[in-house]
């Protein structure tokens, strides 16, 4: 079976023991049955145990999401959880599943179901990367940045998945370089899986190790405090989907942040325009009124 095949069941799974109080494994083989994605010619026989119990341990083991077993109730359920990185992620993947499931089943309303013309670069990569992921195997891919002339081969270690602006990006550890690097999938044009295997550090964590950055840009700087106002058309925006985990509120309209700033978080304050006012740091609102000066500076040359 191939990985995108496996990684579309573990959807499955996930988005059907998340809603309600449970199912049974009968309730499970059942909804299993009238699958599109169940290939067996035998359409009359459920997930078999040994298939079942890989399933949960691939979903634990890839997405962070523990599939519990209530034996009093014999009903399997995705366990709840309180924190900002399982609950992303949960929600990132039924929605995933759903919106692709809810556009098969409704193809004749597709004219009327628009989405932006913006394609998640990559993403056919990620089955090959995950399986790498989970068996900790080194993988080769073919990588040409922007900066590249021509396509380059080379194997790395294949540490954690980061999904951010659209796009999803790869922090991986290789020899070369000696240290970790991201790299865009929707610049790889091959992932394939060797023979080699790594060990990843024990005190590696990912969620550690993102936790001060905005996006998909990493730096060795340190993480800094950041205080902006927001007139009161931006505040409630900001409130209801703050730019880091780090926001806090600390007076009406008044927000900070501490994170590593990198251009990629700078590039989303300047998308705020006049809604928002950096307060600090000083050399931050200076650059920012750098930039707008010299915008207007263009801009009225031709009026």
């Amino acid at each position: 079976m191939t990985p995108t095949n496996l990684f579309n069941r573990y959807l499955w799974l996930v988005e059907k023991l998340s809603f309600g109080n449970g199912l049974s494994k009968s309730e499970i083989d059942e909804y299993w049955k009238k699958s599109a994605l169940n290939d067996n010619p035998d359409k009359d026989k459920g997930i078999p145990r040994r298939t079942f119990i890989r399933m949960k341990e691939a979903i634990e083991s890839l997405f962070d999401l523990h599939i519990h077993y209530n034996r009093k109730e014999d009903k399997y359920y995705v366990a709840e959880d309180k924190t900002d990185r399982n609950k992303s992620m949960r929600e990132f993947l039924l929605s995933a599943f759903s919106v692709n499931h809810l556009l098969r089943e409704n193809k004749d309303l597709m004219p009327r179901i628009l989405m932006d013309n913006v394609s998640v670069g990559g993403s056919t990569l990620l089955p090959n990367i995950t399986a790498a992921m989970r068996d900790n195997r080194r993988i080769t891919i073919a990588y040409r940045s922007y900066e590249m002339q021509q396509v380059r081969e080379f194997d790395v270690e294949p540490y954690a998945l980061r999904y951010a602006n659209h796009r999803w990006y790869l922090l991986a550890h290789t020899d070369f370089h000696h240290d970790l690097r991201l790299y865009a999938l929707d610049r790889m044009q091959a992932v394939t899986l060797t023979d080699s295997h790594f060990v990843l550090p024990k005190v590696f964590d990912a969620t550690d190790y993102f936790s001060h950055f905005f996006g998909a840009m990493i730096t060795d700087t340190k993480p800094e405090s950041i205080q902006l106002t927001a007139n009161e058309f931006r505040a409630p925006y900001l409130r209801s989907l703050p730019l880091h985990h780090s926001q806090k509120e600390i007076a009406p309209g008044v927000f900070e942040l501490r994170l590593v700033i990198t251009e990629d978080f700078v590039q989303a304050l300047r998308s705020l325009g006049p809604d928002v006012e950096i307060t600090h740091p000083k050399w931050l609102r200076e650059q920012l009124w750098n930039e707008a000066r010299t915008l207007a500076n263009r801009y009225s040359r031709e009026l």
